[in-house]
């Protein structure tokens, strides 16, 4: 016992060492060609020193990097009139107090400056300041577009599911052109995933006009309505509890709540058919005839008030919505990583086995136990068993987020099958039973 105490402490410590090895902030690498290349947690933007533009954007969306937008002639480019300005010098830092990354090109008529922000919402913004007003190309991402002259513009891309948006309300928009109302001013931009949580923070102001745009174009439909509306419950525990590790346990809890009813219908027709297995394995071993044997189990089903089909169809619609779950968390992949610290875990957008590995060992348990509490005999208990352990394993190298998930849902299954079970009498087996070892003697 103390030496398997020692371990569960050995691994706490290990995990808690390398769960900040997992962290990382944003990383930049200036090119001998003059390219500039900021990596964050969310993107991937490099620039063109020389000309002073920005070239190429790649978001990071579930755990994947897509470019969206390459550089053609349309990375913020300086004209006044039909002449196109070029920087005389660039400088880039830290801002130690924002957090952001600024990169600031300066003319002999004014500057311009790209603020990238250290947060997940994919937004940056655009400043200039020029003696006179100004006109610049700006990119868009593809020919679904929509704008208003007078304050954004945006488009967006089918795969990978992607949008971006302009808002100014100090310049002028047109297809591919804003023109400025004065020399001075900002632009907001929005490049990233479909996922109107992250719009809301990015750009609040245009959040309800780039929701019915997008709903004009095709991208959102009725389903992501109803996983919306889960998201937004979600978020809503992250802001209550200011910390991703709770809310996500918050959420399961609830939800499994709600789906209660369902289990316990599904649970309660397993055990009826559980208590009637003696009189079913009768009836099977009486008529050979399979339409005889049938009728006879119909019967049976009759006079016992029993509806074999009830936990099958429980089960049916419990699943599809495991599934949303699933990717309500996975959702909020990006924001993981900017999270607060839970517990031992300081990122939980990682994965990978020593990230995963107490949240695997608690899965496991926990399913141990589940086994000797539906389980009537041994070699179901030892098969239930093996797929708890092996299962676990398929799907540690997803985000800790997604895994807390996991192990919160299955430990709220073990108490809810334990308080069901006991309700209706039911007993399980021992490990003795389970390991095939006679019981122990009595006192």
């Amino acid at each position: 016992m103390k030496k398997q105490v020692f371990s569960i402490l050995l691994l706490s410590v290990v995990m808690l060492f390398t769960s900040t090895l997992f962290a990382y902030d944003m990383t930049t690498k200036e090119g001998t060609d003059g390219t500039f290349t900021l990596e964050s947690k969310t993107f991937v933007i490099s620039f063109d020193l020389n000309l002073g533009v920005l070239k190429d954007i790649y978001i990071k969306v579930d755990r994947s990097t897509d470019l969206i937008s390459r550089y053609g002639n349309d990375g913020f480019n300086v004209f006044v009139g039909d002449t196109e300005l070029i920087p005389i010098s660039h400088t880039a830092f830290r801002d130690e107090v924002s957090g952001a990354f600024i990169i600031r090109f300066d003319y002999e008529k004014g500057t311009k400056t790209f603020v990238i922000y250290d947060n997940p919402y994919y937004d940056f913004e655009v400043q200039y300041s020029f003696s006179e007003p100004i006109s610049m190309t700006f990119p868009y991402i593809s020919n679904t577009k929509t704008f208003d002259p007078n304050s954004y513009h945006m488009s967006y891309l089918g795969k990978p599911k992607s949008l971006m948006t302009l808002y100014s309300t100090d310049a002028v928009f047109s297809d591919g052109i804003l023109n400025t109302k004065s020399g001075s001013g900002s632009i907001k931009v929005y490049a990233g995933p479909v996922k109107l949580v992250y719009i809301s923070e990015a750009i609040p102001e245009l959040y309800d006009t780039i929701k019915q745009n997008l709903s004009e174009v095709g991208a959102l439909g009725f389903f992501s309505y109803i996983h919306h509306g889960l998201v937004v419950f979600l978020y809503y525990l992250f802001k209550l509890t200011g910390n991703f590790g709770w809310a996500i346990i918050l959420f399961t809890l609830v939800v499994r709540l709600v789906l209660y009813p369902l289990y316990h219908v599904q649970t309660k027709s397993m055990i009826e058919m559980r208590k009637v297995q003696p009189e079913i394995e009768k009836i099977r071993k009486k008529y050979k005839d399979p339409q005889k044997q049938q009728q006879a189990l119909m019967a049976l089903y009759r006079e016992k008030h029993i509806n074999p089909a009830t936990g099958c169809l429980t089960l049916l619609i419990q699943l599809p919505v495991f599934f949303v779950l699933y990717s309500v968390i996975r959702y909020f992949s990006e924001m993981f990583a900017y999270a607060p610290k839970f517990l031992i875990w300081s990122d939980l957008s990682s994965g990978g086995f020593l990230q995963n590995s107490l949240l695997i060992l608690i899965s496991i348990v926990t399913g141990i136990y589940l086994a000797t509490v539906t389980s009537q005999d041994g070699k179901t208990a030892r098969q239930s068993m093996i797929m708890s352990m092996v299962f676990p394993f398929l799907f540690y190298t997803l985000p800790t987020g997604l895994f807390i998930y996991y192990a919160t849902n299955s430990i709220i299954q073990l108490l809810i099958t334990i308080y069901v079970y006991r309700k209706f009498g039911m007993k399980g087996i021992s490990m003795r039973e389970v390991l095939g070892l006679p019981p122990k003697p009595a006192k």
